[in-house]
């Protein structure tokens, strides 16, 4: 994607604005939403195969030195999900944008019909310490139909700031998932 496809879909001048505009579509109108969303598929040819925020985030928004982010190339988490090869529920503790998440469901996704592959048999349980990456973490995740729960927070030290459900209602590999935000307290987290 362009970065002048990616502006005006945003509706936004500055790559800075970009959590706060993905943000505000997320949890704005959902028939708007949807909209941005089908927009965004068809700028990116249909292709979910990747994070299409990637490069622009690492380019221009990461946190390298201060928060330390790094960024998983997408070969290997294509690689990780060949490995581990299986049907179920996936936990990542520094989903950062969701690369690794999204090489994963692509992969399952490949080996099954649209038609046999149900969000809810493969949830996703993430952590992500960047208020900049969660938005696009949300995003990227609720675009593809991915089921589960993304905790805005320190896995390490087991602080949660904001806790978030994504829910696939039709359970359809095509669909997309709503976003719940969540009490603090709705949703146990066990050490």
């Amino acid at each position: 994607m362009e970065r002048g496809e990616l502006f005006n879909l945003l509706c936004i001048e500055d790559i800075r604005d970009l959590p706060e505009a993905i943000e505000r579509i997320l949890f704005g109108d959902i028939e708007e939403r949807n909209r941005i969303y089908r927009e965004f598929l068809k700028v990116n040819d249909y292709d979910l195969s990747y994070d299409w925020f990637q490069k622009i985030y690492e380019w221009e928004l990461s946190e390298r030195k201060q928060k330390k982010q790094d960024f998983t190339p997408n070969e290997l988490g294509v690689i990780c999900s060949l490995l581990t090869d299986r049907k179920g529920s996936v936990h990542e503790p520094t989903a950062g944008n969701g690369s690794m998440i999204i090489a994963d469901w692509w992969q399952r996704c490949r080996r099954l019909l649209p038609c046999e592959h149900f969000p809810s048999q493969n949830m996703v349980t993430c952590w992500e310490l960047s208020s900049r990456s969660v938005p696009i973490l949300l995003f990227n995740l609720s675009i593809r139909g991915i089921m589960g729960y993304v905790f805005h927070g320190d896995v390490l030290e087991n602080e949660v700031k904001q806790k978030y459900i994504l829910l696939n209602k039709t359970d359809d590999a095509l669909g997309f998932s709503e976003i719940i935000k969540a009490g603090i307290n709705d949703i146990i987290v066990k050490k």
